[in-house]
C-alpha cells in the first residue's frame, strides 16, 4: 500500500496524463450516456412508474453506458498496467508519454481483451455455483492484464499464469484489494457529490427546466465515471505491486538468497501469508 501511494505522488502527473487521453474519452462518452438515462428516469412525468424505468434499461442510452463503461475500465486499467510495464523497463517516468503508453498497450491488446471477457465468463459461471467459487475465481484471475502486457501471453495463458501466482496468496491479496478499494471508495465520495446533489434537487422537484435539469446531469456523471477511473488507478497499482513481489516469489531475484546461503544450511523462500 505504502508503495502505491508513493508511486503515485512520484509519478502523478505522466500517469495522469496517459490516463485521461487514452481512458479519457470513453469515460466521457459514458458520462454523457448515463447523464441522459439518468435524467430521463428522473423527470419522466411518469416517475415511479417500475414498468417505465425497466424499460429505460432496454433503451438505446444503457446499451451505450454498458459499453463505454466496459470500454473505460479496460482502457484504465490496461493504461496502469502498461504504465508501470514502462516505468520498470525505464527506471522512470520521465519520458514515459501517453504515446508510448498506447503502443505498450496496443502492443498484446488482443490477448488482454481476450482475457478480460475469458476472465468474466469463468467468474460469472463460478458465481453461479453457490458464489464462492465466483468469489475466489474474481481474485485469482485479476493479474491478467499485468500478465499480457509485461509477458505478452496468450489469454489462456495469462489467466493461468494468475491463478498460479496467487497460490498460497490468495487472502493477502484479497484483503490488499479491499482495503485498496475502500480507500479509493472513500476518495471517489467527492467525485460522487455532483450526481448527488443534482438528484436531491430533481427528486424534491426544484429543477424547474428540463434542459438545464438534463446538461447537468450530464456533467455531474462526467465527473463522477471520469473521477472514479482516476482513483480507481490505486487499486491498480497495488495489484500490479502485488504481481511483482508474487513473481519475485516464485521466479525471481530471490534465487539469489538461495545462491547465497549455500553451505549456511537450509533456505527455503517463504510461502506462508
Amino acid at each position: 500500500m505504502n508503495a502505491s501511494f508513493e508511486f503515485v505522488s512520484r509519478n502523478f502527473a505522466p500517469l495522469l496524463k496517459a490516463l485521461l487521453l487514452i481512458a479519457g474519452p470513453s469515460a466521457l462518452l459514458s458520462g454523457i450516456a448515463n447523464g441522459v438515462l439518468q435524467s430521463r428516469l428522473l423527470t419522466a412525468p411518469i416517475l415511479g412508474n417500475s414498468r417505465f424505468n425497466f424499460d429505460q434499461y432496454l433503451s438505446l442510452e444503457y446499451l451505450f453506458v454498458v459499453i463505454f463503461s466496459v470500454v473505460t475500465y479496460f482502457l484504465a486499467y490496461a493504461t496502469v498496467s502498461s504504465f508501470v510495464t514502462l516505468y520498470e523497463e525505464r527506471g522512470s517516468s520521465t519520458d514515459i508519454t501517453p504515446g508510448t503508453v498506447w503502443v505498450k498497450l496496443t502492443e498484446n491488446i488482443s490477448s488482454s481483451i481476450g482475457a478480460m471477457v475469458l476472465s468474466f465468463i469463468i467468474i460469472l459461471i463460478g458465481t453461479l455455483f453457490f458464489l464462492i467459487p465466483g468469489i475466489y475465481l474474481s481474485i485469482a484471475l485479476q493479474f491478467f492484464m499485468m500478465i499480457t502486457i509485461r509477458e505478452k501471453l496468450s489469454a489462456v495463458d495469462a489467466l493461468k499464469k494468475s491463478q498460479k501466482l496467487i497460490k498460497d496468496k490468495w487472502w493477502s491479496t484479497f484483503g490488499l484489494i479491499m482495503i485498496m478499494s475502500m480507500v479509493a471508495g472513500i476518495i471517489s465520495i467527492v467525485f460522487q457529490l455532483p450526481v448527488l446533489i443534482t438528484t436531491i434537487f430533481s427528486s424534491l422537484g426544484l429543477a424547474k427546466e428540463w434542459a438545464n435539469m438534463k446538461a447537468w446531469m450530464i456533467i455531474s456523471n462526467v465527473v463522477s465515471i471520469l473521477g472514479s477511473s482516476i482513483v480507481q488507478a490505486l487499486v491498480w497499482i497495488a495489484l500490479a505491486f502485488q504481481y511483482y513481489n508474487l513473481v519475485e516469489r516464485q521466479t525471481g531475484s530471490g534465487l539469489l538468497n538461495e545462491i547465497e546461503s549455500l553451505g549456511e544450511g537450509d533456505w527455503e523462500r517463504p510461502r506462508s501469508e
